[in-house]
């Protein structure tokens, strides 16, 4: 037998112009947890990426030590995903300086 020939069934990914569904598509495939750059979320939806549970996404977003939501009628509230990514991505790097 030629293993030079042997294939194996691996999923394979084509990305186009639209990749953000791509990433959607990959990350439900693989049960990764994605946050998409665009859109806002519910408090709910934004838990799971944040290191804090549901009463401190609150006060810390009343007293500024994260992004204020917004307020879509009167019993919905959101934030931007960008907001909360880039949030993130701030934390990330004044952490990464302490030992």
């Amino acid at each position: 037998m030629n293993n030079s020939n042997t294939t194996q069934n691996v999923p394979v990914t084509i990305f186009t112009g639209d990749t953000s569904s791509n990433i959607e598509q990959i990350a439900e495939r693989l049960n990764v947890k994605y946050l998409p750059p665009q859109g806002m979320s519910r408090a709910s939806q934004l838990l799971p990426f944040l290191p804090f549970g549901s009463s401190t996404l609150w006060a810390w977003s009343r007293d500024g030590r994260f992004p204020s939501p917004i307020r879509l009628s009167n019993t919905m509230t959101a934030w931007r995903n960008a907001d909360v990514i880039e949030w993130l991505n701030n934390q990330t790097i004044s952490n990464d300086g302490e030992v």
